[in-house]
């Protein structure tokens, strides 16, 4: 064996792959974390995502309906939300209590997650509440959905809105505490900047082996 070329065979290999990835970095992919200083925000989006996570963002493409995204705060625009496209322009998008109905359409329920229980953090206190969990399709993205009603209230009435013309309406994955275009409305779609793919890892780094390397549907 020719240790020559070997040794120039695994640097053009090298090269190659460090120019491809960089180039991915710089016209489609990015890395970005988490904003763990927001209470609302990290409670809205569990169980799909947590405060602190080291997420890959797709920007550049088309983003549309079921995609989890990165938009500016409609309130705060230095600040950023994280929500699931759950309506376009013209949309309606209904919600009455966990149930998710897109122009009359139920979103579909496709099996329970495993556990079929979790825990996620209060957005008001510092202590966890359970919750169930299942996986909604929705426009064929399955994702995991929190819902349920930890707290005994009063079940609040439905919801109905029309999505305005050039906007999303943004729908938290934690249906129990969301922090959404419930709350905000629905955003402009230039404000949406990428979709939000893949975990590094999570708060805990590394050794975090249950939430290092996950796709985020």
């Amino acid at each position: 064996m020719d240790l020559r070329k070997v040794g120039k065979f695994v640097l053009w290999t090298s090269i190659i792959a460090g120019v491809t990835w960089g180039a991915l970095r710089l016209l489609l992919v990015k890395t970005w974390t988490v904003p763990s200083d927001d209470p609302a925000l990290t409670s809205s989006i569990a169980p799909s995502l947590g405060p602190g996570d080291l997420v890959l963002l797709l920007h550049g493409l088309p983003i549309g309906f079921g995609d989890l995204v990165r938009c500016k705060d409609p309130d705060e625009p230095r600040r950023w939300v994280i929500g699931r496209i759950a309506g376009e322009a013209g949309d309606t998008v209904e919600l009455n209590s966990s149930r998710l109905l897109i122009n009359g359409r139920m979103a579909d329920v496709d099996h329970a997650c495993a556990p079929p229980k979790i825990k996620v953090p209060h957005p008001n206190t510092e202590g966890e509440v359970e919750l169930h969990c299942d996986m909604e399709d929705l426009g064929g993205v399955i994702h995991m959905r929190a819902h349920g009603n930890p707290e005994g209230r009063a079940q609040s009435a439905p919801v109905k809105r029309t999505v305005p013309p050039n906007s999303y309406f943004l729908i938290s994955d934690n249906r129990a505490y969301p922090s959404d275009s419930l709350t905000y409305g629905a955003v402009p779609t230039d404000s949406c900047d990428a979709r939000i793919i893949f975990r590094i890892w999570s708060s805990k780094g590394f050794g975090d082996a249950e939430r290092r390397f996950t796709w985020v549907n």
